[in-house]
């Protein structure tokens, strides 16, 4: 084995230490490369979708028109409830909008009674979020008709339904008001000829009787009830016939005779009083206009109607 100088012989050099910079490079892009490198895309995408939700954007939506109207005028025609309107801003802002914020407040308080063409732009006040604006209606403008408001008396009308138990039906209906006071605008509350009540049910009834507070219906949403319950009286009886009687005797109201000095005469009335009656127990009575009145029996009295005589004209004999 040969020798070796030892001047030969190499030593290496040892490795230097890394500098503290060199370690916190190494931290940095080196160590965990992965993780971080997914850190980083989720990063990319937050920041694209933070930066697009603030990107402005149109959106159409529906808002309701709330009209401020004179105090002593109606709105007598239909406008729209709502509108279709065009906002712009960002998709985070518009997501937010509730129902109270799309309220568009139309001030007309300033108009006079006749027709209007109200264009929104100008007419129409929204309260929207900053960063939000209107870019226009559809549609742009909304036609109103402005009529004085007027009180007026309006008959009411009972509505009945059903029958009354076998045997047995109605002899009159009578609301404790004939009429009630109703407001609106002129030309709509002079068109209304009646006010009907809710129905009233017969079913089952075999006696008279009264529904309390029964409620009036107006299908005009434009008319208002200032009175809107009546009490209704309903009579109920036996069910009736018409009987005719034949040589009902004839006379002025004086006792003086007339020609025809008989006459028949058909009665509405309950059938057992009706078969019980006789002729002879019957009298036409002439006014001085020579208008027929029919006695009766004390005991058939307000159960007998006269529904007809039969002769149409009387001379008085001299």
């Amino acid at each position: 084995m040969p020798f070796q100088d030892e001047d030969e012989i190499i030593t290496p050099e040892p490795t230097p230490a890394p500098s503290r910079a060199q370690k916190l490079l190494r931290r940095i892009f080196v160590e965990d490369w992965s993780l971080k490198l997914l850190s980083l895309a989720i990063a990319i995408v937050l920041w694209l979708l933070v930066t697009g939700q603030n990107q402005p954007v149109t959106a159409h939506v529906n808002v309701q028109l709330n009209f401020i109207r004179p105090q002593s005028l109606e709105i007598s025609n239909d406008p729209p409830r709502t509108v279709d309107v065009m906002l712009t801003g960002s998709r985070n802002k518009l997501d937010d909008l509730t129902a109270l914020d799309l309220v568009a407040t139309v001030d007309i308080s300033d108009q006079r009674a006749g027709e209007r063409v109200l264009r929104l732009a100008d007419k129409a006040q929204i309260t929207l979020p900053q960063g939000i604006k209107v870019d226009g209606f559809q549609p742009s403008a909304v036609p109103i008709r402005l009529e004085e408001i007027l009180d007026r008396q309006v008959a009411v009308e009972p509505k009945l339904e059903g029958k009354p138990d076998e045997g047995y039906e109605v002899y009159s209906v009578s609301p404790n008001k004939s009429t009630v006071t109703v407001r609106g605008p002129a030309s709509r509350v002079n068109a209304l000829q009646k006010v009907a009540t809710e129905s009233v049910w017969l079913a089952g009834h075999k006696e008279s009787f009264t529904a309390s507070n029964v409620a009036l219906d107006v299908p005009d949403p434009k008319i208002d009830l200032l009175e809107p319950m009546v009490d209704v009286a309903v009579e109920i009886g036996e069910r009736r016939i018409e009987k005719t009687f034949s040589g009902v005797t004839v006379t002025t109201q004086d006792g003086g005779k007339v020609q025809p000095a008989t006459t028949s005469v058909t009665l509405l009335g309950v059938a057992s009083f009706l078969e019980a009656l006789k002729s002879e127990e019957l009298k036409v009575v002439l006014n001085g206009a020579l208008e027929p009145r029919l006695e009766l029996p004390d005991v058939v009295k307000g159960k007998v109607i006269l529904k007809s005589v039969s002769t149409s004209k009387f001379v008085p004999v001299k």
